[in-house]
């Protein structure tokens, strides 16, 4: 019994002494817990902060981007509007040349003109994708863009800020904007724009008018417009025209439709290809009708 009597107070001390290491390595390990959660918030919120930092950190465009613009004025004389397309190259080191066209529409006091040449200039941008480029056409024209860089550097937003004439500089009561895509970074032939393509294209001033169209273009040199024009009215006709087409080796190119089905007179576009050539700028060339026609499209 002595045996029996000595046994409890042991079994309790074993059980007290079991409890209390129990609790307190319960005790450390959530004290290693809390510092382990605390590292790794500490890692994921380094990490986080990295890859926000890498994600705003937006390249500069590098390479052909094909653009179009367009302009409406408030002056009369202008209110045929205008539209600029071209291709501008970056070379990567603060440096942008290129050609255009532009077009003066008729519709206001100013006679329509077709005027095409190159240009040279600076571009900057910076790491949340904003930037600017500068740029002088050879007519004795310069322009200041301001531009955003998106679609993971393949897009470009651009707005014009000054136009300088001479020595008189500002809009002249004008707004000109528009967007540029990435072009092709090899030299392409005929047969590179082989598909169809569709596209829409917009007639903003001095009479508003849209258009939705299909170019099919053979890799021969040969294209097919079918569409539908829509002015106010509304006045819709649609209609399919058969043409030719010709390219360059930097990826910009004419379309040429002859007479035909009621259509009179020649119409010309120049178009630059663009994301790759998965797209396509365009603008009617030596406009018969007033204002000016420009589009953009994606192949189907």
């Amino acid at each position: 019994m002595p045996h029996t009597q000595n046994a409890q107070p042991m079994q309790r001390n074993l059980g007290s002494s079991f409890l209390c290491n129990n609790l307190s390595k319960t005790s450390a390990l959530r004290r290693l817990s809390s510092q382990s959660f605390s590292r790794l918030g500490l890692i994921l919120g380094f990490a986080l902060a990295a890859a926000s930092t890498a994600c705003a950190q937006v390249a500069p465009p590098v390479g052909p981007y094909g653009f179009v613009l367009n302009a409406t004025f408030r002056i009369p004389s202008l209110h045929g509007g205008a539209a600029i397309l071209g291709l501008m190259n970056f070379d990567g080191a603060g440096n942008v040349s290129g050609t255009y066209n532009v077009e003066f529409g008729s519709g206001g006091a100013g006679q329509p003109a077709s005027i095409a040449g190159s240009f040279t200039g600076t571009y900057s941008s910076n790491p949340d994708g904003t930037g600017a480029v500068s740029i002088a056409l050879d007519d004795g024209d310069n322009l200041t863009l301001v531009m955003v860089i998106d679609d993971r550097g393949r897009g470009l937003q651009l707005a014009v800020t000054s136009w300088c004439t001479g020595p008189d500089c500002g809009l002249f009561g004008a707004v000109v904007s528009g967007v540029g895509e990435i072009g092709s970074a090899h030299p392409v032939h005929q047969g590179f724009l082989n598909g169809s393509y569709g596209l829409q294209m917009t007639k903003s001033a001095p009479t508003p008018a849209t258009g939705l169209e299909v170019c099919s273009f053979d890799g021969a040199g040969n294209v097919t417009v079918s569409g539908t024009f829509v002015e106010p009215g509304p006045s819709v006709s649609s209609g399919t025209l058969q043409g030719t087409y010709a390219v360059n080796p930097d990826g910009t190119g004419t379309i040429t439709i002859p007479p035909q089905d009621g259509s009179p007179g020649i119409h010309q576009f120049a178009f630059v290809i663009s994301d790759g050539n998965r797209g396509l700028l365009v603008l009617q060339l030596h406009r018969a009708g007033d204002g000016v026609l420009y589009g953009t499209g994606k192949i189907q």
